[in-house]
């Protein structure tokens, strides 16, 4: 068992009197006493002993107490050791140079022992605290170091990610919509559906991957909004576009019921983003011959999207927890589609560093409407 050093004080004083008073009374109160008898002495052993505290009597032979007190606090070995400076005078010119000298206490003599004791304990108690403030600020800002080492090898990571995987995936996105194009009608069955498994999966591993590397950059701050003027239709007939060859394939089909040109003020990345993952969750929940409506509604500073399927529908127990990630459970499509469990919490986080909102309201067997709103351009 590991037993407590008890505290160190330095007692710097020419009168030999007081420095056996103090060193009996302060010995008997279980403290380690150091002693010097002149300022040069009391510099080298606060050097030397390293106090945890030190009584400085302010008159004596050589450099005195104020002068003592001003090299101890130019020493970086010695500055933050607390000094309480003794003194029988006890005018307030001498006080006040006390504190500027970087004094934090002044006792007047003929000393009292309890007074004495009293003011050792309470600034002994800040020492302690400030010590463990000190290592508490060292542990955190070696923990921040450690992060940011960490992050910049994540920084790495995901750039390698982003530049090794995005392209060959992309590759084999395309090669597996030719493949499916290519083959006829008459092609053998189990070819036509080896082929389409294929388009599946990569299609599913092709979003896998854009919703990680979004993620990736959202949760270590690189991904920004560049908020730009933008047509909100243009940017859904993209988003619908892209999703029919999914939907096409599920027979369900896709209305853009939006013909108003609206100016919205977004990341259009991040939009972009947020259409993609809604209605390739549509696409998933619903079953064939159903259908999936895009709309929107103005409001005073805002345009709300909504997302609408005849799929269905969520549960209610399963909706507070759909756009937290770890929360959402990921559940099979009505054709067996896996989801990554990403896209949601990734559509709020994009949404809301647009400054907008996102919900959903749902009937189970009836279908789902997802909403999301982004501010309308000035």
């Amino acid at each position: 068992m590991n037993v407590p050093t008890p505290p160190t004080i330095l007692i710097a004083d020419d009168n030999p009197t007081n420095l056996n008073v103090l060193f009996e009374y302060l010995s008997a109160q279980g403290y380690r006493i150091l002693v010097a008898e002149d300022g040069v002495g009391a510099i080298e052993q606060a050097q030397y002993g390293q106090p945890d505290l030190i009584l400085l009597d302010v008159m004596m032979p050589g450099i005195d107490g104020f002068e003592t007190c001003e090299k101890l606090k130019e020493s970086p070995q010695t500055r933050d050791i607390p000094v309480i400076f003794m003194t029988a005078i006890s005018e307030t010119a001498y006080i006040l140079k006390a504190f500027s000298v970087g004094g934090v206490d002044y006792i007047t003599k003929p000393l009292q022992r309890e007074e004495v004791l009293v003011r050792v304990k309470n600034h002994l108690s800040i020492r302690i605290l400030q010590r463990e403030l000190k290592a508490e600020i060292a542990v955190r800002q070696k923990a921040e170091e450690e992060l940011r080492i960490t992050n910049a090898g994540k920084d790495v990571f995901f750039s390698i990610l982003a530049h090794d995987l995005k392209n060959p995936i992309g590759g084999l996105l395309g090669l597996s919509e030719a493949l499916v194009e290519i083959l006829s009608a008459d092609a053998d069955e189990t070819v036509r559906d080896v082929a389409m498994d294929i388009l599946t999966t990569s299609r599913q591993v092709g979003d896998l991957l854009l919703d990680l590397l979004s993620w990736a950059q959202l949760q270590l701050g690189k991904l920004e909004p560049v908020p730009e003027t933008v047509s909100i239709l243009k940017e859904i007939e993209i988003a619908v576009a892209l999703i029919n060859v999914n939907a096409r394939a599920k027979k369900i089909e896709v209305v853009n019921e939006v013909t108003e040109t609206v100016e919205v003020c977004c990341d259009i990345r991040m939009t972009d983003t947020v259409l993609r993952n809604l209605l390739s969750n549509a696409v998933k929940f619903t079953p064939a011959g159903g259908t999936i409506r895009v709309s929107i509604e103005k409001k005073e500073k805002e345009l709300v999207v909504t997302v609408a399927d005849t799929g269905n529908g969520i549960p209610p127990g399963l909706i507070p927890g759909l756009f937290r990630l770890g929360e959402n459970k990921t559940t099979f499509g009505t054709a067996g589609e896996k989801g990554t469990g990403l896209g949601l919490p990734l559509s709020r986080d994009m949404v809301e560093k647009n400054g907008g909102r996102i919900w959903v309201d749902s009937t189970q067997g009836e279908g789902s409407r997802f909403h999301f709103t982004v501010p309308l351009a000035k």
